[in-house]
């Protein structure tokens, strides 16, 4: 028999408990991560705990023996981090606009400015974390050639946190809700982990 219609459009493939696991697994790490992350390492744990399943192997006797969520989190943000071929400068640049296009956008709502090579500088708020030696340190906010999305304190000196977030326009998008949050004062100080 054959049904007609539209199937279901395709979505992530995870457990409920295994997206769980990842959050608590990416609030011990110092890195923020963009939802498509966490939600790609959480279709990966649903399936590394299918096959300990089909091995006699519950989800919950992983947990004696090594970090599976943790695991799956720093193999799939690895791919983010650093990509497998270089990207030119002209699409770091063209990954910066779309940033800054995303900040700047009404539903985000900040002031930015176009910062040093691919990258933007965000005007803080009155809840952003302190930062810089005054603690009124604006944020930068970039992608790198060889490597992911990352910010800072606009501060000679100020450490990075990477942002585990897809190289492209949507993920462009998903680091500038992340950036509106902690302007905001929503994730406390990440800087801090």
């Amino acid at each position: 028999m054959t049904t007609t219609g539209s199937a279901p459009a395709p979505g992530p493939v995870y457990s409920p408990e295994a997206y769980t696991a990842i959050e608590k697994a990416a609030r011990s790490h110092r890195t923020l991560y963009a939802p498509s992350v966490l939600e790609h390492a959480a279709e990966l744990l649903t399936g590394l705990w299918a096959t300990g399943e089909r091995h006699g192997v519950t989800a919950s006797e992983w947990g004696w023996a090594v970090d599976l969520a943790g695991g799956a989190l720093d193999v799939v943000s690895r791919r983010y981090e650093r990509p497998a071929k270089e990207r030119t400068s002209e699409e770091a640049l063209a990954l910066a606009r779309h940033l800054m296009e995303a900040l700047t956008s009404d539903e985000i709502g900040l002031s930015a400015t176009p910062g040093p090579r691919a990258s933007v500088i965000v005007e803080r708020g009155s809840a952003t974390p302190r930062g810089g030696f005054h603690g009124d340190a604006n944020l930068i906010v970039g992608i790198h050639t060889d490597s992911g999305w990352d910010m800072a304190f606009n501060q000679n000196g100020a450490p990075l946190l990477p942002v585990a977030a897809p190289a492209s326009q949507a993920g462009a998008s998903q680091v500038a809700e992340i950036v509106r949050a902690l302007v905001h004062g929503e994730l406390g100080n990440p800087f801090r982990r």
